[in-house]
């Protein structure tokens, strides 16, 4: 598997194997997040395209999107209207990039278009289970803390109902860290994210309380700095 277009860091070897494997890579993505730029978004799509049979880019909705701000103290009419102006952003740079990568065929959906899917309704009766274990709600709610905390003054903190505001964003996550293999109809799937998240490394450590299915692999996948002009052209790329 080539790899000169990205850097990846797979939780585990069984992950690198599944990933090795090449079928389905579900990609997620966070509106708000600078790191999702139309540049890195094209490299991601072209290796993606080259290397995986079946790519599934699957976006935070805006109810997730907004509890990311709730999570930093905006009140809920804010958090709903920067919100929308996100997932608008996004849909746009998703875009943008996917021309840039050559109109690559990949899968885009919202997280909020899976809920009805009966192997995502199951996971994430599993991850709500997760949930009420002490441990692993304290890993999750820390989580969701230092990702309210990303970007906001040095030293401010989160409340703990702030805290519990925001962590709708894992939860509705959660599942395709669990099973997207099973979500999307593959035999195994990797998903993927900027930089694995220890509330979804958890699911695929040695010794934790849950796990998550057969063939089901989890990795940190970024861009590679240096490609960005060799993929897409300076009037399309977009800054973090």
């Amino acid at each position: 598997m080539e790899r000169e277009l990205v850097d990846i860091a797979p939780c585990t070897d069984n992950c690198a194997r599944i990933l090795e494997a090449g079928e389905h890579l579900a990609l997620m993505v966070s509106p708000g997040n600078p790191y999702f730029s139309v540049s890195r978004l094209a490299i991601l799509f072209e290796w993606a395209a080259r290397e995986i049979k079946h790519v599934d880019v699957v976006v935070s909705d805006q109810e997730m999107t907004a509890a990311t701000y709730l999570a930093r103290g905006l009140d809920g009419d804010e958090a709903a209207k920067k919100a929308r102006a996100d997932v608008r952003q996004m849909a746009s740079r998703i875009r943008r990039a996917r021309q840039a990568a050559g109109a690559p065929d990949l899968r885009v959906s919202e997280f909020e278009d899976w809920t009805g899917n009966p192997e995502y309704r199951q996971a994430r009766a599993y991850a709500q289970e997760a949930l009420q274990d002490p441990t692993y709600r304290a890993l999750c709610r820390d989580g969701t803390r230092e990702a309210a905390k990303a970007r906001m003054p040095d030293g401010w903190e989160p409340t703990e109902q702030q805290i519990t505001a925001g962590m709708i964003h894992s939860e509705k996550a959660l599942p395709f860290a669990l099973n997207a293999a099973g979500i999307l109809g593959a035999s195994q799937a990797v998903t993927a994210y900027s930089k694995p998240a220890a509330p979804f490394t958890y699911f695929f450590t040695s010794g934790s309380a849950f796990r998550a299915s057969p063939g089901q692999g989890y990795i940190g996948l970024r861009a590679r700095e240096e490609q960005k002009s060799m993929t897409t052209t300076p009037a399309r790329a977009e800054s973090s």
